[in-house]
């Protein structure tokens, strides 16, 4: 599947890999020749664990691939509670991959597609339990990850505007306009009063506002689609909190990523870099100062997250 600057290679893993390590040269140098010098190309073969993924990357020469594992973590985390040390293990296991972390910040990263279904409508089928607001947070939450911890976001359409689906393939294909499709016009869609029985293109649904918001905060800072990431900190027990660090390499900034994977609003003294003593708000309320070196205090509401701020020529 072609695109004005980037090129996806759909179940990837189906082919022998030494024709991949032909074609994707060329196919990069001939977008050259066409004025693209960045062409970005990016596999999908669904692998669940950060090994078996870079084994094949490496084999086939990939730069990028559709990042399963993540998406496995991310869901893990969100709809069943896992353990928050299992997405830790995995994001530390960056390392594997052919040219380590600076393969891993641009992978692709997404919670549901066509063919795994959208992330949204699993979780009405995961987390009945939840309120209409609850699932809204949760939501937002889960797509937070995607722009906040690391790799490429990757949004499926019609997610921005609550979309949940019946499963996977067709099932997840809803119209964007008026639906003539009685299985996606019965479907209860997050955030909203709406059905697909009518145009979906509204820029003032919560979760296109919050995709909207979390969309300009990652554009304006280069730290977040390229600075390295440190899990900050990590719990036990599911529904807990979860924390990253991603550092500016130039300046020596870092931005704190909060989530509270939980119903209940948490607080908690979060580990940070020593030098980063002062903080501002980029989401959410952060303090303004380190609590002490090294430590600073969250308080973070249920499903809900802080991305800070701390500039070193400000400390």
């Amino acid at each position: 599947e072609f695109g004005v600057d980037g090129f996806r290679i759909d179940t990837a893993k189906h082919v022998n890999p030494g024709f991949w390590r032909a074609f994707l040269p060329a196919i990069k140098e001939h977008a050259a020749a066409q004025g693209i010098p960045n062409f970005y190309v990016f596999g999908e073969a669904v692998y669940w664990d950060v090994a078996s993924l870079a084994a094949f990357m490496k084999e086939a020469e990939f730069e990028a691939s559709l990042d399963f594992p993540m998406m496995q973590g991310l869901r893990d985390q969100l709809l069943v509670n896992a353990s928050g040390y299992a997405l830790a293990s995995m994001l530390a296991a960056d390392k594997i991959y052919p040219a380590g972390e600076a393969t891993a910040i641009i992978q692709p990263v997404f919670v549901g597609n066509h063919d795994m279904g959208r992330y949204a409508g699993e979780l009405l089928k995961k987390r009945p339990d939840l309120t209409d607001q609850q699932r809204f947070m949760n939501v937002r939450l889960a797509h937070a990850f995607l722009y906040f911890s690391r790799g490429a976001p990757v949004i499926y359409y019609g997610d921005e505007q609550g979309f949940t689906g019946d499963g996977g393939d067709q099932d997840a294909r809803e119209d964007m306009f008026e639906s003539q499709v009685a299985i996606y016009n019965d479907n209860d869609l997050i955030a909203t009063d709406a059905t697909t029985a009518r145009s979906n293109f509204d820029p003032k649904h919560p979760l296109y506002r919050a995709f909207a918001d979390m969309s300009a905060v990652y554009k304006s800072h280069p730290a977040l689609r390229r600075g390295a990431l440190i899990v900050r900190h990590a719990e036990k027990d599911g529904g807990g909190l979860f924390a990253i660090s991603r550092m500016d390499a130039r300046t020596g900034d870092e931005y704190l990523f909060v989530a509270n994977l939980g119903l209940e609003t948490r607080t908690a003294h979060i580990e940070v870099d020593p030098r980063s003593s002062r903080w501002t708000s980029l989401i959410g309320r952060c303090e303004r100062k380190s609590a002490a070196h090294g430590s600073v205090r969250v308080e973070v509401g249920p499903q809900d997250f802080l991305l800070c701020r701390a500039a070193r020529s400000a400390g």
